[in-house]
């Protein structure tokens, strides 16, 4: 019988991202609509009001690279907030700069998002772009509303709990840096996890399902999206065997019963962390950050 022990060890298990790999996050769309056919009917898909955003090609910006990024932010000094995640987007989207920079992009753990909701979208819309730019997931910090900047919170906030010590540094430098970060769901008009469920009650409600019904409903879409991350993660090799999770009670976060639904919660080890929008103490977070990264599989 074949039994999983997680213990702290060495960090680089064969997960380090190619060329190819990198370069196929760019060209590859999310197949949504031939995917969304496999688990809803032609009504369940319209009484969902997803986000156009989603049967876009891959150089319209409907490709996987425009819903992920890297847990990966080149050192800026003396610039504003939105500057410097100007700078690192640019690194990011050029596989040749981040050579030069020495940056190590890996997928071994990912770092997993409830979904790349409306806020982000409809901001950048104002803007005069209804898409996010490949990688720029996770890493716009600030985005212009009117005359002023509007804040929106970065995991880059992960990195720097890990730099309070030389110690932490040169762990987030072998084991973190350059990590995959995505969303379970992908263009669902929300700006936050909650309001999936309610989004999705007023499907229910709008299809007169039973509560049986809804059940199987919701257990479809998330066998939708579940589907689609595994297509992602299969991208970046199949070498992912730990989805950190970015939310700290797995009791109450909408994540985890997504991964349980779509029964991607048995075919990998699922770890929560506290999520970068809120508030812990940068210590208290190292040490979660720690304690998720330092584990590999032995047989």
């Amino acid at each position: 019988m074949k039994v999983k022990i997680y213990i702290k060890g060495d960090h680089n298990m064969n997960n380090i991202i190619t060329k190819e790999q990198y370069q196929a996050l760019k060209e590859t769309g999310l197949n949504f609509a031939t995917i969304a056919r496999k688990y809803l009917t032609e009504s369940e898909i319209k009484a969902i009001p997803f986000q156009k955003v989603l049967s876009l090609e891959p150089e319209e910006g409907g490709s996987i690279a425009n819903y992920s990024s890297f847990a990966y932010w080149i050192d800026q000094t003396k610039k504003k907030a939105h500057e410097e995640a100007a700078a690192n987007i640019e690194v990011l989207q050029d596989w040749d700069k981040l050579q030069a920079e020495g940056a190590t992009l890996r997928s071994g753990f990912v770092l997993l998002g409830v979904n790349a909701g409306a806020k982000g979208i409809d901001l950048k819309a104002a803007e005069g772009t209804e898409t996010l730019e490949h990688f720029e997931m996770f890493q716009v910090r600030s985005i212009k509303s009117g005359e002023r900047r509007q804040p929106i919170p970065s995991p880059i906030k992960y990195k720097n709990a890990l730099m309070q010590n030389e110690d932490d540094k040169e762990f987030y430098n072998q084991a973190v840096s350059g990590t995959y970060m995505t969303d379970f769901i992908k263009g669902f008009p929300t700006s936050y996890g909650p309001d999936i469920k309610k989004a999705m009650n007023k499907a229910i409600d709008k299809l007169n399902y039973d509560k049986t019904q809804g059940e199987e409903f919701y257990n479809n879409f998330c066998k939708l999206f579940g589907e689609i991350l595994k297509n992602e993660l299969n991208l970046l090799g199949g070498k992912t065997h730990t989805l950190i999770v970015m939310g700290k009670n797995p009791k109450q976060n909408i994540v985890n019963d997504f991964l349980r639904r779509s029964g991607l919660d048995k075919e990998f080890r699922i770890v929560n962390i506290s999520h970068y929008s809120g508030t812990p103490k940068s210590t208290a977070l190292a040490e979660e950050l720690k304690e998720a990264f330092t584990t590999e599989e032995l047989y």
